[in-house]
């Protein structure tokens, strides 16, 4: 008789788990955002706008509505659902089965005289962002996004983005922090070459445009003795990352993104200075919140300090060149009055290194490590006052080397 009613009892949770289940798979909605390059190896792709469709399915009105701001390089939008602007912000009305949205987009883009984003009759490089902008969603609570990102390529072509691949040039999007899920990060496409390695528990893929000279086994080898040390400071740290480059006419800097870089292929892996462009890149990749608006040396002061610190921790370089590589910094700062700006960059960043650097010393290894990791976790914007509480409260203490 036990048997009879433990069995009765497994088949009704059996049956309400199955419920449960049903119910959630109603609430998903499909989306799939497909850019077509088939056109670039035969047009000016320097002038011409990306075909671009955004494709919704569903079985019933999960997602009503998505809204964005109007932008310059989003042009000829076309669908046969209710599409209106009002005030400079774009609405879409989706039908209760779906709908799709057809429009061009235009890729490149200059920063100081160069690409920092650009499409060639040989390559593309950009952000996945730039396919369709941060929009807006009204729909039934609860419901959620099941995404695709699928490129349409020319015969040669390959294609290299930060997420898991289900099939030629198709990628799955998911992002548990969001109901409405776009794909973000960079994305290179084109003729490639693609190094892959398995590092620390990360799948590593380093890609640039074959006959650029970009040295992708260097930048691999960097990431090999120093992710394991990165990934001790943050255990967090995302399981996919994917280093683009390229050298022609491409902005001669370096540019993180969700689970992703761009580094120009000339740019140095080490600096004379000491500091190290990728791993300043990596820091912001793992950071999952950013400081305020008026406390940007805190992003790019503690980004600076900690290059040198995984460098110095993974053993690239001595203890005597990390401190003459730290002093070096301060006596850089030194003459910079205030760091509260927007942007903080050279003088401004280098006197940020000296900051963190006392901070560390005053903290201690350990406590310092610790209040890393908590940055680095999802909250709230970090200000001044944020960052010196919470490092009071770790290190037990009143702390006294912050401004």
């Amino acid at each position: 008789m036990k048997l009879v009613r433990d069995v009765t009892r497994a088949a009704g949770w059996l049956l309400v788990l199955t419920q449960i289940a049903l119910a959630q798979d109603r609430l998903e909605y499909e989306l799939e955002i497909h850019a077509d390059f088939r056109q670039v190896t035969a047009t000016d792709a320097d002038v011409d706008c990306i075909p671009v469709s955004v494709s919704i399915r569903q079985n019933q009105q999960l997602l009503r509505r998505l809204s964005w701001r109007e932008r310059d390089g989003m042009q000829n939008l076309r669908t046969a659902d209710r599409l209106e602007n009002r005030q400079g912000r774009w609405y879409w009305h989706i039908g209760a089965d779906g709908g799709q949205l057809d429009y061009c987009i235009r890729l490149n883009h200059q920063r100081d005289y160069y690409y920092d984003s650009r499409v060639t009759a040989d390559w593309a490089l950009f952000r996945a962002d730039d396919l369709f902008p941060a929009a807006a969603s009204l729909g039934l609570r609860n419901s959620y996004s099941r995404t695709r990102l699928r490129f349409s390529l020319p015969p040669e072509w390959t294609s290299a983005a930060p997420y898991p691949q289900a099939g030629d040039h198709n990628y799955i999007i998911d992002n548990p922090l969001r109901r409405f899920d776009r794909p973000t990060g960079w994305v290179q496409l084109g003729m490639l070459g693609i190094r892959r390695d398995r590092l620390a528990g990360i799948r590593v893929a380093v890609s640039a445009p074959v006959n650029q000279g970009v040295q992708r086994l260097d930048i691999l080898t960097m990431l090999a003795f120093t992710l394991p040390t990165v990934r001790d400071w943050f255990p967090d740290f995302p399981n996919r990352l994917l280093v683009v480059s390229a050298t022609d006419d491409m902005w001669r800097g370096a540019l993180s993104g969700p689970r992703s870089i761009y580094l120009h292929g000339e740019r140095p892996l080490v600096s004379e200075n000491g500091t190290s462009t990728v791993l300043h890149e990596l820091v912001h990749v793992a950071m999952r919140r950013q400081a305020s608006p008026d406390a940007d040396w805190i992003d790019e002061g503690l980004a600076e300090y900690l290059s040198l610190v995984l460098l110095y921790k993974a053993g690239g370089m001595t203890e005597q060149r990390f401190q003459a590589a730290v002093d070096r910094q301060k006596r850089w700062g030194s003459s910079v009055p205030r760091l509260s700006r927007r942007h903080s960059t050279g003088a401004a960043t280098a006197k940020a290194v000296g900051v963190f650097a006392d901070l560390h010393k005053e903290m201690g290894d350990q406590a310092f490590t610790n209040l890393i990791a908590e940055l680095s976790m999802s909250g709230p914007a970090i200000t001044p006052q944020i960052l010196r509480t919470t490092a009071s409260q770790i290190a037990g203490k009143s702390i006294t080397s912050l401004p």
